[in-house]
């Protein structure tokens, strides 16, 4: 292996160490975990030290009991043998034992014993409630479990929570059809029949699906969602006695197969510009339906279908799928020539001749971009925390520091793994079907959360030094 890489090959090697580094680190944490749920297991101040003294006052203390009242003749019991086995007495003889045992000083020292044994166990029920203290405060410590239950244990907020098994959202689930009016009583007759055979012929295909016929129409409602593109597909020429289509919607709630259907909904809704328009010039209908679809693959090593996600227009001149995923029309402004003549962008700007692409120049000012990430938060799709940089070895820092300075100067194009995002929905009020009561958080990757950090802080350097913001503004920058 190459002693310097570069480019992908210093990626991909510093991706290795990441994992070799998250590995150990939850071994360790693994290991920790176990001895703090034995120690919760345990009663209060019984650890293996503190069982020890115990045991130890317990045994002086009997056998201080059995000096009272004995005879020179009286043999040595089980507690004053194991005392004296311990103090270093068992090698007398039991004559000499028993002498001993009628001692004013075995009674003293029996009791100077059980002193000292129970000054130790006073200092080992305050450090083990140190203990405890710095456990309580270390909670934050799981950076490596993911989702609800790994954000509520960074965070110390434990509460009930129940699994996401339905959702309630409004989503097209079927089509309706209103009758086509006919001058012609005979066009009359035998419609519905007419209707009924092709519309089962176009819907042969489909798994499961209810079909309604009444005096303003027909309606189809399906059971699974994601047969609503082709059923949008197979009815794109319906019986001359069908006049207009639209959609049916249905807020659910929706299990099994179509609580996926329904999640996707929400976040392409939430992604949607709101202002986003159909490509269609004589349509302009704003608000595209997203609609999931599946396609199961052909390629034998790939056995899950393959989910996208289509746009539909409903408006009465389209009716189908945008091409362009409807078009935003927030580059649609009007002349800024007005600003020019005003003068606006005359002053609080950037002079041309800086850049941000620059490196970062020395290993001390990149581990003070390290020691300023957060701590005790959940990574992203990396697994990494920020906790891990700040501890890893200087090696893997260092290259840290050569993978940042590559992105940053533009010799290395930061891959699509680097830049996914993990979505994390995070519930908000009492009813958990409800989607709209979710808020979503971004667990980003370590590496680039700390190419933000920089960029940042360069931004920030550059708007100070150049005053662009007012002296008035107080919000997004460091006091």
């Amino acid at each position: 292996m190459d002693e310097n890489p570069t480019g992908q090959a210093l990626a991909d090697l510093v991706h290795k160490e990441q994992k070799i580094l998250a590995k150990e680190v939850r071994w360790l944490q693994d290991k920790a975990c176990k001895a703090r749920r034995r120690a919760g297991e345990r009663r209060e101040h019984r650890n293996k030290t503190q069982n020890t003294l115990l045991k130890r006052i317990s045994l002086l203390t009997a056998a201080l009991t059995e000096t009272a009242s004995l005879q020179p003749q009286d043999r040595i019991t089980g507690a004053t043998r194991r005392a004296m086995q311990g103090l270093g007495f068992l090698h007398l003889r039991p004559t000499f034992q028993k002498l001993v045992r009628q001692h004013d000083r075995w009674k003293a020292l029996l009791t100077a014993e059980i002193g000292k044994a129970e000054s130790l166990i006073e200092k080992e029920n305050l450090k083990q409630s140190r203990r405890d203290d710095r456990r309580d405060i270390g909670r934050k410590n799981e950076i490596f479990i993911h989702g609800i239950k790994g954000i509520k244990k960074i965070t110390g907020k434990y509460s009930t929570s129940k699994p996401l098994n339905e959702v309630k959202i409004n989503c097209p689930c079927g089509l309706k059809w209103t009758w086509q009016d006919h001058a012609s009583p005979i066009n009359e007759e035998g419609k519905e029949a007419r209707t009924l055979v092709c519309i089962q012929k176009c819907t042969a295909n489909f798994r499961t699906h209810s079909l309604r016929m009444t005096q303003e129409g027909m309606e189809i409602k399906l059971e699974t969602l994601t047969d609503m593109l082709p059923l949008l597909q197979a009815t794109q020429n319906p019986p001359l006695d069908l006049g207009t289509r639209s959609l049916i919607y249905d807020i659910g709630p929706w299990k099994g197969e179509n609580l996926l259907v329904g999640i996707e909904s929400f976040f392409q809704k939430n992604a949607y510009y709101p202002f986003a328009t159909c490509e269609n010039s004589d349509c302009g209908k704003a608000g595209p339906i997203p609609i999931s679809t599946t396609a199961h693959n052909t390629h034998p090593e790939q056995t899950l279908p393959t989910r996208s996600i289509e746009h539909f227009c409903d408006g009465d001149t389209c009716f189908t799928t945008d091409p362009t995923n409807f078009r935003s029309n927030r580059h649609h402004i009007r002349d800024r020539t007005f600003l020019d003549k005003a003068g606006i962008l005359d002053f609080r700007t950037i002079a041309s001749g800086e850049t941000i692409r620059e490196p970062v120049t020395t290993f001390r000012e990149f581990s003070q971009f390290i020691a300023r990430m957060p701590s005790h938060k959940a990574p992203g799709f990396s697994e990494v925390p920020a906790d891990l940089f700040k501890q890893a070895p200087i090696l893997f820092q260092k290259r840290i520091h050569l993978l940042v300075n590559e992105i940053l100067t533009g010799g290395h194009d930061c891959d699509t793994e680097l830049l996914m995002v993990k979505v994390i929905l995070i519930h908000k009020d009492k009813y958990i079907a409800i989607l709209d009561h979710y808020r979503p958080i971004a667990l980003l990757n370590t590496i680039y959360q700390l190419n933000m950090l920089i960029i940042t802080s360069r931004l920030r350097q550059l708007t100070e030094n150049y005053a662009v913001m007012e002296g008035s503004q107080y919000g997004f920058r460091t006091h």
